[in-house]
């Protein structure tokens, strides 16, 4: 008797165990993408999972940018920071993406890999479970490449959660934010993205450009380099990456810059 009774507390603890993570600690590696209050997320957000009222409390969640004028340049890189606030919570958890009225927008890589990560097929950001932790306030900065010209008015949408670190989801906050920014009409710009070009065929990365090509790098979905050709080379072969999205950064001797993404397959 004693030892079915021990072996049946030994199970209930065990089941405890396995669900703890579920019922405690949220989404703390991260939200599962699409939260981020935004059309193209369909408005989801993180009261989905933390039983609170949106944008009700003492915190609060910002977007700073070092686009100037809020006017971005069609190619141009940015750093996007995302700024979770609160007088007294100290766990704080976000997802970030860039959305036009009809798609998402522009390219986001990684600067900081140990406290964030690419969600929701790479367009949008959120943290790991290294990057919760904050004193009031908690920071998070990832780069952004802006989308290509005739691309129009782009929104950044954010999600911030405020835990108040109890171990369960209810009592926390859900704090949203939107940062607009409108595309740099200039006929300078739009001559300069003529001249560079590239596609995908037959196991190839296809580059037209007009004049000399400087500098070619590629990155993967993470950011990181993995090629980086200092040559005039127009065709390069495939045959030394695995499936799926890349970045590509091409530059010629007028410094005409384009950054765009392939789907290698």
């Amino acid at each position: 008797m004693k030892r079915t009774l021990l072996f049946t507390i030994i199970i209930f603890l065990g089941l405890i165990f396995l669900t703890y993570p579920e019922i405690t600690k949220g989404k703390e590696n991260g939200s599962p993408g699409g939260k981020t209050n935004s059309p193209k997320d369909n408005g989801n957000n993180c009261t989905d999972c933390h039983n609170t009222q949106l944008n009700n409390g003492q915190g609060s969640v910002m977007i700073s940018t070092d686009i100037q004028n809020f006017q971005y340049i069609p190619g141009e890189t940015y750093s996007i920071t995302v700024t979770a606030s609160h007088p007294v919570f100290t766990t704080y958890g976000f997802e970030l993406t860039a959305e036009t009225p009809t798609s998402k927008a522009g390219i986001f890589t990684i600067v900081n890999s140990s406290q964030t990560q690419l969600v929701n097929g790479g367009n949008a950001v959120t943290h790991k479970i290294t990057g919760i932790l904050g004193s009031s306030t908690k920071n998070w900065t990832v780069n952004w490449t802006a989308p290509s010209v005739g691309t129009g008015t782009v929104d950044f949408f954010v999600c911030a959660l405020n835990g108040n670190g109890d171990g369960d989801n209810s009592g926390d906050e859900v704090h949203t934010y939107i940062y607009t920014v409108s595309e740099q009409q200039s006929a300078s710009i739009e001559e300069k993205k003529k001249f560079l070009s590239v596609f995908y065929s037959d196991g190839k990365i296809n580059i037209d450009a007009t004049h000399t090509i400087k500098l070619i790098n590629i990155y993967n979905i993470n950011g990181q380099i993995i090629k980086s050709i200092n040559s005039d080379n127009k065709i390069i072969s495939s045959s030394e990456f695995s499936d799926g999205i890349y970045i590509i950064e091409i530059s010629d001797i007028f410094n005409n810059k384009l950054i765009t993404k392939i789907n290698i397959y």
